[in-house]
């Protein structure tokens, strides 16, 4: 039995018994018992497992599989994903499929990309941060930029030159200049290595680069301890490079102090973004 085919019987034995448990499931090889009670759903709902829905997965993590394909059928595959997906959607919006064939590629990356060994959203235990993975990948980026002031203010508190930091506030944005001041009034409590970057030119594009990259770092920091399907999801709806980023740096348990510290840091900061409008 796959993963996918476990929690269809979970969910099966939730529909029969509220605390999870069933004498059916003694019955069960010791090895398909201990996976059944391993798997955190709590939902008596067959109807998440019965979607398969790629929407939310950005084209990145796509693009291999279709690359795959002769050439010739490549248009296909394009032209049953989502507008947003499209890698041009101009070139595949007037191809028509039919549904039966739309279903079967979809099923074919669906199974390449294994989303089916992943908990539906619908699933996720409850988390604070559960709300993330709704959020759209422009929002999940913004969130980068604004984690990576951290890192920006703990480097601008050492810098008097007027000049020099000139050079630095004309790349931000004037809502994040205002983030800036709000993180440069905060004790930064975790010490990390230097960004690396030159106050002495104007050099916005690698800047913007290296702030983003830092957020994205402590974005997986703070994440540290969820549910690792919960990173899945936001790191799919990211796209490959930034995703990568961040499972790379996501570890199933906390970091002693760093996680608790940057968890807080991403609290505040979506008190923030929501306070301005932006979620």
């Amino acid at each position: 039995m796959d993963k996918r085919g476990y929690m269809f019987l979970k969910v099966f034995i939730n529909r029969f018994s509220q605390s999870g448990a069933h004498p059916l499931v003694d019955f069960l090889p010791k090895e398909d018992k201990e996976t059944i009670q391993a798997i955190e759903i709590h939902s008596t709902s067959i109807e998440p497992l019965l979607k398969k829905n790629l929407n939310r997965i950005h084209y990145s993590w796509l693009q291999p599989f279709i690359q795959k394909t002769p050439p010739h059928l490549q248009h296909v595959f394009l032209a049953c994903l989502s507008s947003e997906q499209q890698s041009t959607p101009s070139n595949h919006s007037s191809l028509k499929t039919t549904p039966l064939a739309k279903q079967f590629i979809l099923d074919q990356l669906f199974e390449e990309l294994k989303v089916g060994d992943h908990l539906p959203l619908e699933f996720l235990p409850e988390n604070e941060f559960l709300i993330l993975a709704e959020w759209t990948k422009k929002q999940l980026t913004d969130l980068g930029d604004y984690l990576g002031l951290f890192d920006l203010a703990s480097e601008v508190r050492h810098i008097v030159n007027r000049n020099y930091l000139n050079n630095i506030y004309q790349c931000l944005s004037p809502m994040q200049l205002h983030y800036l001041k709000i993180c440069l009034r905060q004790k930064e409590q975790l010490s990390f290595p230097k960004m690396g970057f030159d106050p002495t030119k104007e050099d916005c594009p690698k800047l913007k680069q290296m702030i983003h990259r830092r957020g994205l770092l402590r974005l997986g920091k703070a994440l540290c301890g969820q549910h690792p399907d919960f990173i899945w999801h936001i790191a799919h709806r990211l796209d490959r490079g930034r995703g990568t980023i961040l499972l790379k740096e996501y570890q199933p348990e906390e970091i002693p102090r760093v996680t608790l510290i940057l968890k807080q840091q991403l609290l505040n900061l979506i008190t923030f973004l929501r306070s301005q409008g932006n979620l």
